[in-house]
């Protein structure tokens, strides 16, 4: 009996500390709770900048320019081979097995060539396009801290990544605004052929 006397005044006495931290850490919470104040948010639309921004226009009109070129070039090496083909075939009859192999071999490694610079031109606009991209973003991103610093904005989230949203919390617009007044286009160097 003493043995089970002892567990219920143990277990009171638990119970009892239990409670008390209880409140302690209750009352605690609630005076921290009261002492910070609710933090500011906003929300950007940052695809919707970047896809309205004058710099990304330009950039784009940038490359496509330089892309369209590259498809110039590209047609009339092309046809040239073409024709360098077309001209092998009638030769193929005149020529030993041998001669017709080795300019027909001739010719697959300048297709290979022309191939592996159509690739090496499009990487490397990809890569100047990207290099472009990476400058709007990074003076975005100084927009928006700007933004935030004068408006003492806590927390700016992107607008991919919240479902509903009152209009009041947008700085997309803004962000656009200032944005568009301090980069008109960006600096890339030019591609090399």
């Amino acid at each position: 009996m003493a043995a089970s006397l002892r567990i219920t005044i143990w277990g009171r006495y638990c119970l009892g500390a239990v409670a008390l931290a209880a409140a302690i850490s209750t009352s605690d919470l609630s005076a921290a709770a009261q002492d910070v104040a609710a933090p500011v948010l906003a929300i950007i639309d940052v695809q919707k900048v970047l896809r309205e921004s004058v710099a990304v226009k330009a950039l784009t009109a940038t490359i496509e320019e330089q892309r369209d070129k590259y498809q110039q070039e590209l047609k009339q090496k092309e046809e040239t081979l073409r024709g360098a083909d077309k001209e092998l075939t009638k030769q193929r009859t005149i020529l030993s097995a041998e001669a017709y192999t080795a300019k027909r071999r001739e010719l697959e490694q300048q297709v290979g060539t022309l191939q592996r610079q159509v690739q090496e031109r499009k990487k490397g606009l990809d890569q100047l396009f990207g290099q472009g991209m990476s400058q709007v973003q990074n003076e975005l991103a100084n927009v928006a801290k700007e933004i935030a610093e004068e408006r003492g904005i806590d927390l700016i989230l992107s607008r991919a990544t919240v479902v509903i949203v009152k209009p009041k919390f947008d700085i997309s617009n803004e962000a656009l605004t200032r944005l568009n007044a301090r980069l008109k286009s960006v600096a890339i160097p030019t591609p090399q052929n």
